[in-house]
Protein backbone atom coordinates (compact mmCIF):
# COMPACT_ATOMS: atom_id res chain seq x y z
CA UNK A 1 0.00 0.00 0.00
CA UNK A 2 1.28 3.28 -0.73
CA UNK A 3 0.25 7.16 -0.99
CA UNK A 4 2.23 9.89 -2.33
CA UNK A 5 2.86 13.00 -0.81
CA UNK A 6 4.18 16.21 -2.72
CA UNK A 7 5.07 13.75 -5.59
CA UNK A 8 7.01 11.44 -3.30
CA UNK A 9 5.97 7.75 -3.09
CA UNK A 10 5.49 6.74 0.41
CA UNK A 11 4.95 3.05 0.75
CA UNK A 12 3.30 1.24 3.46
CA UNK A 13 3.93 -2.59 5.26
CA UNK A 14 3.51 -4.19 8.00
CA UNK A 15 0.51 -4.10 10.26
CA UNK A 16 -2.16 -2.14 8.11
CA UNK A 17 -5.13 -3.94 9.00
CA UNK A 18 -6.55 -1.56 10.59
CA UNK A 19 -6.56 1.64 7.94
CA UNK A 20 -3.42 3.05 9.56
CA UNK A 21 -2.18 4.60 5.81
CA UNK A 22 -5.82 6.16 5.20
CA UNK A 23 -5.42 8.42 8.25
CA UNK A 24 -2.85 10.34 6.11
CA UNK A 25 -5.44 11.64 3.57
CA UNK A 26 -7.76 13.09 6.74
CA UNK A 27 -8.52 16.92 6.61
CA UNK A 28 -5.72 17.43 9.54
CA UNK A 29 -3.14 15.40 7.62
CA UNK A 30 -3.88 17.07 4.29
CA UNK A 31 -3.24 20.53 6.30
CA UNK A 32 0.44 19.85 6.80
CA UNK A 33 0.91 17.20 3.89
CA UNK A 34 1.22 18.74 0.37
CA UNK A 35 -0.69 17.23 -1.95
CA UNK A 36 -1.89 13.74 -0.65
CA UNK A 37 -2.82 10.90 -3.20
CA UNK A 38 -3.90 7.90 -1.95
CA UNK A 39 -3.77 4.12 -3.57
CA UNK A 40 -0.67 4.82 -5.36
CA UNK A 41 1.00 1.94 -6.39
CA UNK A 42 4.61 2.38 -7.74
CA UNK A 43 7.60 1.41 -5.38
CA UNK A 44 8.44 3.81 -2.50
CA UNK A 45 11.20 6.19 -2.40
CA UNK A 46 10.40 6.12 1.11
CA UNK A 47 9.47 2.62 2.82
CA UNK A 48 7.66 2.67 6.51
CA UNK A 49 7.24 -0.90 7.92
CA UNK A 50 4.74 -0.29 10.57
CA UNK A 51 3.78 -2.09 13.97
CA UNK A 52 0.93 -1.55 16.11
CA UNK A 53 1.34 0.47 19.37
CA UNK A 54 0.15 2.60 21.45
CA UNK A 55 3.60 5.17 21.69
CA UNK A 56 4.84 6.29 18.42
CA UNK A 57 8.45 5.72 17.75
CA UNK A 58 11.17 5.03 15.06
CA UNK A 59 13.06 2.45 16.07
CA UNK A 60 14.85 2.31 12.24
CA UNK A 61 16.02 4.52 9.86
CA UNK A 62 18.47 3.30 6.74
CA UNK A 63 18.96 6.32 3.95
CA UNK A 64 19.20 6.07 0.56
CA UNK A 65 19.49 2.19 0.17
CA UNK A 66 18.86 1.71 -3.34
CA UNK A 67 17.80 4.87 -3.61
CA UNK A 68 15.17 5.13 -0.85
CA UNK A 69 14.89 5.79 2.57
CA UNK A 70 13.70 2.60 4.78
CA UNK A 71 11.87 3.04 8.29
CA UNK A 72 10.55 1.40 11.05
CA UNK A 73 8.12 2.68 13.25
CA UNK A 74 5.79 1.75 15.80
CA UNK A 75 2.31 3.53 16.11
CA UNK A 76 -1.41 3.52 16.53
CA UNK A 77 -3.58 5.11 13.84
CA UNK A 78 -2.72 8.78 13.05
CA UNK A 79 -5.03 11.70 14.04
CA UNK A 80 -5.61 14.88 15.22
CA UNK A 81 -5.49 15.84 18.61
CA UNK A 82 -4.77 12.03 19.91
CA UNK A 83 -1.54 10.58 17.57
CA UNK A 84 0.02 13.49 15.19
CA UNK A 85 3.37 12.45 15.54
CA UNK A 86 3.06 10.13 12.58
CA UNK A 87 1.46 13.24 10.14
CA UNK A 88 4.97 14.85 11.15
CA UNK A 89 7.51 11.95 10.46
CA UNK A 90 5.84 11.20 6.57
CA UNK A 91 6.19 15.40 6.51
CA UNK A 92 10.18 14.94 7.76
CA UNK A 93 10.41 12.02 5.37
CA UNK A 94 9.09 13.14 2.48
CA UNK A 95 10.83 16.34 2.55
CA UNK A 96 13.97 14.81 2.45
CA UNK A 97 13.25 12.73 -0.58
CA UNK A 98 11.73 15.20 -2.23
CA UNK A 99 14.90 17.74 -1.39
CA UNK A 100 16.94 14.44 -3.44
CA UNK A 101 14.59 14.74 -6.44
CA UNK A 102 14.95 18.83 -6.26
CA UNK A 103 11.69 19.16 -4.92
CA UNK A 104 11.98 21.43 -1.77
CA UNK A 105 9.49 21.67 0.41
CA UNK A 106 9.47 25.17 1.98
CA UNK A 107 7.82 25.51 5.47
CA UNK A 108 5.28 28.06 6.89
CA UNK A 109 4.43 29.13 3.50
CA UNK A 110 1.55 30.14 1.04
CA UNK A 111 1.45 30.55 -2.40
CA UNK A 112 -1.22 33.02 -4.20
CA UNK A 113 -1.38 33.32 -7.84
CA UNK A 114 -2.01 37.35 -8.92
CA UNK A 115 -3.67 38.63 -11.56
CA UNK A 116 -0.62 38.56 -13.71
CA UNK A 117 -0.54 34.51 -13.78
CA UNK A 118 2.77 34.51 -11.09
CA UNK A 119 2.67 33.51 -8.06
CA UNK A 120 3.95 35.59 -4.25
CA UNK A 121 5.14 32.82 -1.94
CA UNK A 122 4.41 34.36 1.47
CA UNK A 123 6.57 33.07 4.63
CA UNK A 124 6.85 33.56 7.80
CA UNK A 125 6.93 32.43 11.47
CA UNK A 126 3.99 31.25 12.95
CA UNK A 127 1.03 33.50 13.80
CA UNK A 128 2.69 36.36 11.56
CA UNK A 129 -0.57 36.55 8.67
CA UNK A 130 -0.50 33.87 6.27
CA UNK A 131 -4.01 32.23 6.67
CA UNK A 132 -4.94 35.78 6.70
CA UNK A 133 -3.36 36.20 3.42
CA UNK A 134 -4.51 33.53 1.87
CA UNK A 135 -8.27 34.03 2.71
CA UNK A 136 -8.02 37.47 1.49
CA UNK A 137 -6.68 36.68 -2.03
CA UNK A 138 -9.66 33.25 -1.88
CA UNK A 139 -12.00 36.23 -0.82
CA UNK A 140 -10.78 38.61 -4.26
CA UNK A 141 -11.03 35.38 -6.45
CA UNK A 142 -7.13 34.67 -6.61
CA UNK A 143 -6.14 31.09 -6.72
CA UNK A 144 -4.37 29.66 -3.50
CA UNK A 145 -1.73 27.16 -4.55
CA UNK A 146 -0.16 26.35 -0.84
CA UNK A 147 -1.78 26.68 2.79
CA UNK A 148 0.82 25.74 5.12
CA UNK A 149 3.86 23.83 3.04
CA UNK A 150 4.81 24.54 -0.77
CA UNK A 151 6.79 22.67 -3.05
CA UNK A 152 9.24 24.60 -5.01
CA UNK A 153 11.18 23.78 -7.91
CA UNK A 154 14.12 25.48 -10.14
CA UNK A 155 13.58 26.02 -13.20
CA UNK A 156 16.26 27.86 -14.73
CA UNK A 157 16.88 31.12 -13.33
CA UNK A 158 13.51 30.87 -11.41
CA UNK A 159 11.34 29.41 -8.62
CA UNK A 160 8.54 27.79 -9.84
CA UNK A 161 5.98 26.32 -6.86
CA UNK A 162 4.69 23.01 -8.21
CA UNK A 163 3.10 21.47 -5.03
CA UNK A 164 1.23 22.65 -1.54
CA UNK A 165 -1.10 21.75 1.29
CA UNK A 166 -4.33 21.98 0.13
CA UNK A 167 -6.35 22.03 3.20
CA UNK A 168 -6.48 25.98 4.76
CA UNK A 169 -7.39 26.98 8.84
CA UNK A 170 -8.03 30.61 9.49
CA UNK A 171 -9.12 32.83 12.39
CA UNK A 172 -12.81 33.61 11.71
CA UNK A 173 -11.94 37.29 12.98
CA UNK A 174 -10.75 37.80 9.48
CA UNK A 175 -14.16 37.98 8.00
CA UNK A 176 -15.58 40.53 10.57
CA UNK A 177 -12.05 42.71 10.50
CA UNK A 178 -11.85 42.80 7.08
CA UNK A 179 -15.13 42.42 6.19
CA UNK A 180 -14.64 39.86 3.79
CA UNK A 181 -16.62 36.08 3.44
CA UNK A 182 -15.58 32.69 1.82
CA UNK A 183 -17.40 29.26 2.74
CA UNK A 184 -15.62 26.95 4.50
CA UNK A 185 -16.49 23.12 5.20
CA UNK A 186 -15.80 22.49 8.87
CA UNK A 187 -14.38 23.83 12.18
CA UNK A 188 -11.75 23.03 14.76
CA UNK A 189 -12.39 22.14 18.45
CA UNK A 190 -11.31 25.86 19.17
CA UNK A 191 -13.49 26.99 16.54
CA UNK A 192 -11.18 28.17 13.61
CA UNK A 193 -12.61 27.49 10.17
CA UNK A 194 -11.31 24.99 7.67
CA UNK A 195 -11.40 25.52 3.90
CA UNK A 196 -10.81 22.32 1.69
CA UNK A 197 -8.91 23.37 -1.63
CA UNK A 198 -8.26 20.29 -2.79
CA UNK A 199 -11.59 19.96 -5.61
CA UNK A 200 -10.80 23.39 -7.29
CA UNK A 201 -9.45 22.92 -11.07
CA UNK A 202 -8.23 25.90 -11.35
CA UNK A 203 -5.26 25.52 -8.76
CA UNK A 204 -4.91 21.86 -10.15
CA UNK A 205 -4.03 22.74 -13.89
CA UNK A 206 -2.10 25.58 -12.03
CA UNK A 207 -0.14 23.40 -10.33
CA UNK A 208 0.35 20.91 -12.61
CA UNK A 209 2.11 23.05 -15.58
CA UNK A 210 4.05 25.45 -12.05
CA UNK A 211 3.37 28.89 -11.19
CA UNK A 212 6.81 30.81 -11.69
CA UNK A 213 7.53 32.92 -8.32
CA UNK A 214 8.14 36.42 -9.12
CA UNK A 215 8.27 37.90 -5.43
CA UNK A 216 8.95 36.18 -1.77
CA UNK A 217 7.58 38.17 1.04
CA UNK A 218 8.68 37.54 4.59
CA UNK A 219 5.49 38.44 6.89
CA UNK A 220 5.26 40.44 10.22
CA UNK A 221 1.62 41.58 9.90
CA UNK A 222 -1.15 41.47 12.79
CA UNK A 223 -4.79 42.59 13.13
CA UNK A 224 -4.24 45.38 15.54
CA UNK A 225 -1.79 47.20 12.91
CA UNK A 226 -3.15 49.90 10.80
CA UNK A 227 -0.16 50.65 7.82
CA UNK A 228 1.98 48.37 6.26
CA UNK A 229 5.72 49.42 5.59
CA UNK A 230 8.25 46.97 3.49
CA UNK A 231 12.24 46.28 3.66
CA UNK A 232 13.71 44.81 0.80
CA UNK A 233 15.76 41.78 1.73
CA UNK A 234 18.84 41.63 -0.39
CA UNK A 235 22.38 39.32 -0.52
CA UNK A 236 23.43 36.68 1.90
CA UNK A 237 20.40 37.44 4.12
CA UNK A 238 17.87 35.97 1.15
CA UNK A 239 20.36 32.55 1.35
CA UNK A 240 20.31 32.90 5.24
CA UNK A 241 16.34 33.76 5.77
CA UNK A 242 15.31 30.92 3.09
CA UNK A 243 18.08 28.45 4.64
CA UNK A 244 15.58 28.18 7.25
CA UNK A 245 12.15 27.77 5.45
CA UNK A 246 13.76 25.24 3.13
CA UNK A 247 15.50 22.77 5.59
CA UNK A 248 13.04 22.57 8.91
CA UNK A 249 10.92 20.16 7.70
CA UNK A 250 13.66 18.05 6.96
CA UNK A 251 15.63 18.62 10.08
CA UNK A 252 12.44 18.40 11.93
CA UNK A 253 11.62 21.89 13.13
CA UNK A 254 7.67 21.01 13.03
CA UNK A 255 8.33 19.02 16.33
CA UNK A 256 7.02 15.94 16.84
CA UNK A 257 6.97 13.26 19.71
CA UNK A 258 9.34 12.02 21.11
CA UNK A 259 11.62 13.38 19.17
CA UNK A 260 12.14 14.73 15.63
CA UNK A 261 14.90 12.24 13.75
CA UNK A 262 18.11 13.36 12.72
CA UNK A 263 18.37 12.83 9.05
CA UNK A 264 21.28 13.39 7.26
CA UNK A 265 21.83 15.67 4.14
CA UNK A 266 23.91 13.74 0.97
CA UNK A 267 25.44 15.34 -2.25
CA UNK A 268 21.84 15.45 -4.30
CA UNK A 269 20.29 16.95 -1.29
CA UNK A 270 23.16 19.56 -0.54
CA UNK A 271 23.57 20.32 -4.83
CA UNK A 272 19.68 21.01 -4.84
CA UNK A 273 19.27 23.21 -1.70
CA UNK A 274 22.59 25.03 -2.97
CA UNK A 275 20.73 25.62 -6.17
CA UNK A 276 17.62 26.89 -5.00
CA UNK A 277 19.53 29.41 -2.36
CA UNK A 278 21.75 30.79 -4.93
CA UNK A 279 18.79 31.23 -7.73
CA UNK A 280 16.90 32.80 -5.02
CA UNK A 281 19.66 35.18 -4.02
CA UNK A 282 20.59 36.03 -7.84
CA UNK A 283 17.28 36.38 -9.13
CA UNK A 284 15.21 37.83 -6.19
CA UNK A 285 17.06 40.41 -4.05
CA UNK A 286 15.16 43.09 -5.52
CA UNK A 287 12.35 41.01 -5.40
CA UNK A 288 12.27 39.88 -1.73
CA UNK A 289 11.07 42.18 1.07
CA UNK A 290 10.21 42.01 4.46
CA UNK A 291 6.48 43.08 5.29
CA UNK A 292 5.17 44.88 8.51
CA UNK A 293 1.94 46.08 9.50
CA UNK A 294 -1.58 45.39 8.68
CA UNK A 295 -2.78 42.32 6.92
CA UNK A 296 -4.81 43.77 4.42
CA UNK A 297 -2.78 46.47 3.80
CA UNK A 298 0.39 43.96 3.33
CA UNK A 299 -2.00 42.29 0.80
CA UNK A 300 -3.10 45.32 -1.45
CA UNK A 301 0.32 46.81 -1.86
CA UNK A 302 2.08 43.32 -2.32
CA UNK A 303 -0.48 42.84 -5.73
CA UNK A 304 0.11 46.54 -6.33
CA UNK A 305 3.87 45.49 -6.68
CA UNK A 306 3.01 42.11 -8.42
CA UNK A 307 1.10 44.33 -11.10
CA UNK A 308 3.31 47.63 -11.94
CA UNK A 309 6.32 44.78 -12.23
CA UNK A 310 4.40 43.11 -14.92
Amino acid sequence: MAISVGGVNVGFTGELDDGFEGGFGSLFARRYLPDVIEGKSQSGDVEIERFKGKTFRVFSAVYDHLGRDEYKIESSLPSAYGNEAPVFFVLQAAARSGAKMGRIFVTDSVGVVANTGRAVLFIGYPHTGKSTMSVLALASGLPVLSTENTIVEVRGEKLYIVGGTDVLVYDPRVEGIYDVRIPYDEKTKSGYRIKDLRGGKERKSLLRKGVEIEMIVLLHSAFNCMEASFSRIMGRKVRKTLWYFSTALMKGLDYYEPMPLHVPMNEEISENLRKFLETASSSYSEKMFEAFGNHRTVFERVMEIMESED
